[in-house]
């Protein structure tokens, strides 16, 4: 044998047996510590010196002492699997020193360290193969020695080297790996009542190590209970399902650290801790399935089809919580996917083209059966069409499988069933978090009635118990759907959508088609997302990018895209979420530079505030919106980009705008005043003796309904200030559509009649105590009315309207303004004159109607509309109930309603019939009149 040859057996023998921790010498007591811990091999010792071979462990004789040292029991836990994951272990960390130091040792030690690497892991994957290697007792052993292995992370010092389970895999037959690993998964399934956030990783870790092995990751994919497919409803599902009891964990919110302030963020920041690595693990585990193979990653899609398919109950407004599954999984499952579509979404590479549109049109045997929802305007009709229409595939789908199971690309797969599980789970769950802090408040007011925490009505106790379990509730949903870390990759997916559906926009034809089939929970979802999130987590919000959702929002304002009215009325609220906070002025705000808003948002926000009006919304539903509508203006008209686009404003379109917001400013400013009336009067009740006899409760509960009084004036007061205020603002740069002669008159009386109502003989009825508190400025509302009655009033046409009204214009009671404004300083001198100067015009109207009314005496009733007892200066017959009109009565009509006023039947401007003989009739009878007056005169 050569010095080499000599060289290598020697640090083979040293090394191997070190590795091994095994000795070919008995032990004596020159016998070192190290060497007292290894294993004697007497067998291998024996057959060695009767083959007169040196006492050396080597390369030759591995197998010889791997069988032997197998088949001796190891001491306590240790199995003859752990031990050999030791075994590969050390191998592995000698390996890694021996490339520092290559040239001080022999040659081949690198090939003879990898003979032993190999022979470890072929033995590895030989018992835990059912083979007669071992005893069943030692096999069992071994296969829990696995299971502990693979429940602990990945190339921690407690768990598997990285690569090794790989390796062992492969030495195993394939069609043996379901004996071997099958009862390790199997091992994973666990009872609910078992299972809690603090035990859950271990055996979710296991899965996830399993899965990390594409054979291993097939196996479990075929466990009958990875998918089970005799479940009967959703919560059967979840029980079944391997994966159901982990996802369904949540908090109750029982956690004693929740009761005390000190220690609640503590305590949600661990919890929240606990669900993300839950949440992870799962994804990780699902991430792995569908990276090993195309039937694999079907299994698993069609597992969360599977899911949705048993919980389509959960889209219906009542369902059954039993038949369902939980809103705590779903939750978790709405985290799970959307943390596998993270890639997509986050991708440097544009994947918005990779979203097969034809998904949409699934049916009932599809992943998703849309057949059953409402879409954002898609008639059956339109569907059908588009069906023909889109191409089969597109570039990324899926060749080839079943031809009667339709293939999509991933990337399509994920967005929809992912929007699909967050609709059924996650948007739900803001919404019932949402209920629940309206019943807390509900509770607290109930308990205040009857007297508070120191009551002695038998009541309380109750209800303090009930008030305690909405708070857990509460506080367990927060923790649960408020996690910082899901709300921005939900965020991010949602943008992603928005993103998609305005990339419909920028096709065809077909591209408009395919966004009016989307499903509506599409902007549904969105609308609440963000609308609730405000409320919950406003400055995290604020934080996330918005442009393309605010893209969007802008272009679902078009009914003919988006037909439901009242989720359309939501849209505003998201887009405010888009304003500087403070809505300052700001000229580098996306809403200012980017041409797709400065063109889009006027159009889009007055055609709403129409809109809104003939739709679904409800009555106060209406001003909610428009009263959004109005504060996204305000902030608009600072930059003067937005003043163009005003005028651009198709100018029709703009008119009936007009006597919309003129509508609203008579509607809420009316009901506002009297209902200021209402709280002097109760005032007056609530401070007379007869107040403070009532019993206690009696007296909380008259108490209660003021104050509900109160809120709703301190509304109706603001929805009202709003509107005036934009009047003001808009007509100041732009009063020609207030003085179209179709609405000149209804804003000359509307102004008349709240001068009139703020400083006639009935103000003292408004008069309360603490008027701030009911939202009543009259000294401001003053001062914004005479401010639009000056701008107008440089018109003459307006002068006129206001003289000619009858109802509330009275010279007493506009000179009695004119010196409050001069007492009170509400406005400026300047403008304390101009309004003095325009009364004196006003007298001079005044009695020039009077003067025309005396030339014209007594008119035909021919000659007068039948609608408002005026003199018609252009007649027209309506087609259907055959009534004449005057035109600018009848059009100032079709502003607010598109119906023949004494029939309700269907018309519009054009169908009004002209009356020229009629005309020229009233025409010829003023100009007799004025005839008969000049030769009276002279």
């Amino acid at each position: 044998m050569s010095s080499s040859s000599t060289g290598l057996a020697e640090w083979e023998n040293s090394t191997f047996c070190k590795i091994l921790r095994v000795t070919l010498t008995a032990k004596t007591d020159a016998t070192s510590s190290l060497e007292a811990d290894c294993v004697h091999l007497k067998d291998l010792e024996a057959d060695l010196k009767q083959s007169n071979a040196p006492l050396l462990l080597t390369s030759t004789s591995l197998d010889a002492a791997f069988f032997e040292r197998l088949n001796i029991p190891f001491s306590g836990q240790e199995s003859g699997f752990g031990y050999l994951v030791e075994c590969y272990r050390s191998v592995t960390s000698i390996q890694e020193s021996t490339k520092t130091n290559a040239r001080t040792l022999p040659p081949g030690c690198g090939r003879s360290l990898e003979d032993l690497k190999k022979s470890i892991v072929s033995y590895s994957g030989l018992i835990l193969s059912p083979t007669d290697m071992l005893e069943e007792k030692q096999q069992q052993s071994c296969l829990r020695q696995a299971c502990t292995l693979l429940s602990k992370s990945m190339g921690s010092p407690a768990g598997f080297p990285v690569g090794f389970l790989q390796e062992v895999i492969a030495e195993i037959d394939e069609d043996v790996l379901g004996d071997v690993f099958t009862p390790i998964i199997n091992s994973t399934i666990v009872h609910p009542s078992s299972i809690n956030l603090f035990n859950c990783l271990r055996p979710l870790v296991c899965l996830q190590n399993i899965t990390t092995v594409p054979a291993l990751a097939r196996l479990l994919a075929k466990n009958p209970r990875f998918n089970p497919k005799d479940a009967k409803n959703g919560m059967d599902l979840q029980n079944k399902m391997l994966l159901g009891p982990y996802l369904a964990l949540t908090t109750n919110g029982k956690d004693p650290r929740f009761a005390v302030a000190q220690q609640r963020s503590q305590a949600i920041t661990d919890t929240r801790a606990r669900i993300s690595n839950l949440q992870a693990t799962v994804a990780a585990v699902l991430f792995n399935m569908l990276k090993s193979g195309p039937a694999t990653q079907d299994i698993v899609l069609d597992w969360a089809a599977n899911i949705m398919r048993l919980n389509i109950e959960r889209r219906k407004m009542h369902f059954n919580p039993n038949n369902v599954s939980s809103l705590g999984f779903f939750v978790n499952l709405g985290a799970v996917m959307v943390t596998l579509s993270m890639p997509f979404i986050t991708s440097r590479k544009d994947r918005i083209p990779s979203v097969n549109p034809r998904f949409l049109l699934g049916k009932k045997n599809d992943r998703i059966d849309y057949s059953i929802c409402t879409r954002l305007s898609a008639t059956p009709a339109d569907l059908e069409k588009l069906a023909k229409s889109l191409p089969v595939s597109i570039k990324g789908d899926k060749k080839g499988g079943d031809s009667k199971k339709k293939k999509f690309n991933m990337v399509t797969e994920m967005f929809f069933l992912t929007m699909e599980t967050l609709q059924l789970g996650y948007i739900r769950s803001l919404q019932s978090l949402s209920r629940i802090m309206r019943e807390i408040v509900q509770c607290q007011e109930s308990i205040d009635l009857i007297g508070g925490e120191s009551s002695s009505n038998p009541m309380l106790f109750g209800m303090k118990m009930q008030l305690n379990s909405l708070s857990s509730s509460m506080i367990a949903m927060q923790t649960h759907l408020l996690d910082p870390k899901l709300l921005r990759k939900i965020f991010a997916l949602y943008g992603f959508a928005a993103k998609w559906m305005l990339y419909m926009t920028t096709k065809d034809k077909e591209g408009m088609a395919i966004l009016r089939a989307v499903p509506e929970y599409f902007s549904s979802d969105m609308a609440n997302l963000y609308i609730l999130l405000n409320r919950f987590e406003p400055i995290m919000l604020r934080s996330q990018p918005m442009e393309h959702v605010m893209q969007l929002v802008v272009t679902l304002m078009d009914s003919t895209l988006l037909k439901n009215a009242h989720l359309r009325g939501q849209l505003p609220d998201i887009l405010t979420l888009a304003l500087p906070v403070g809505s300052i002025a700001s000229p580098d705000h996306m809403l200012v530079t980017q041409p797709f808003f400065t063109e889009l948002l006027i159009p889009k926000l007055l055609g709403l505030y129409v809109e809104i009006e003939f739709g679904e919304n409800q009555f106060y539903g209406k001003f909610h919106t428009r009263y959004t509508i109005s504060q996204i203006l305000k902030y608009l008209w600072q930059h003067p980009v937005y003043h163009e686009s005003l005028r651009k404003y198709e100018r029709q379109k703009m008119i009936r705008f007009v006597n919309m917001l003129c509508n609203d400013a008579v509607w809420l400013l009316d009901e506002a005043l009297k209902q200021l009336e209402e709280v002097r009067s109760e005032q007056k009740a609530m401070a007379a003796p007869e107040f403070m006899r009532l019993n206690a409760f009696d007296r909380r509960r008259r108490e209660a309904q003021f104050l509900q009084l109160q809120r709703t004036t301190r509304s109706q007061m603001n929805l009202a200030y709003a509107s005036i205020q934009m009047i003001g603002y808009m007509s100041q740069g732009y009063r020609e559509p207030f003085l179209s002669k179709d609405l000149i008159e209804r804003v000359a009386e509307m102004i008349d009649y709240y001068i009139n109502k703020l400083n006639g003989p009935r103000v003292s009825s408004l008069k309360v105590k603490d008027p701030k508190k009911f939202g009543f400025r009259p000294k401001m509302l003053l001062r914004d009315l005479i401010r639009i009655f000056l701008v107008f009033a440089e018109d003459e046409g307006f002068l006129r309207a206001v003289a000619s009204d009858a109802r509330s214009y009275d010279p007493a009671v506009f000179n009695k303004a004119a010196s409050n404004l001069e007492k009170r300083d509400i406005v400026t001198e300047s403008e304390q004159r101009r309004f003095r100067r325009v009364l004196v015009k006003l007298e001079r109207h005044v009695h020039e109607l009077k003067r025309e009314d005396e030339i014209l005496g007594e008119v035909p009733d021919k000659f007068l509309d039948p609608l408002m007892a005026t003199l018609m200066a252009d007649p027209v017959m309506l087609p259907k109930s055959k009534v004449v009109c005057d035109r600018s009565v009848i059009k100032r009509h079709l502003l607010n309603s598109t119906t023949d006023p004494f029939n309700r039947s269907e018309l519009h401007i054009n169908d009004l019939i002209d009356l020229p003989d009629l005309k020229k009739e009233i025409q010829d009878f003023i100009e007799s009149r004025r005839k008969l007056a000049q030769e009276k005169k002279s």
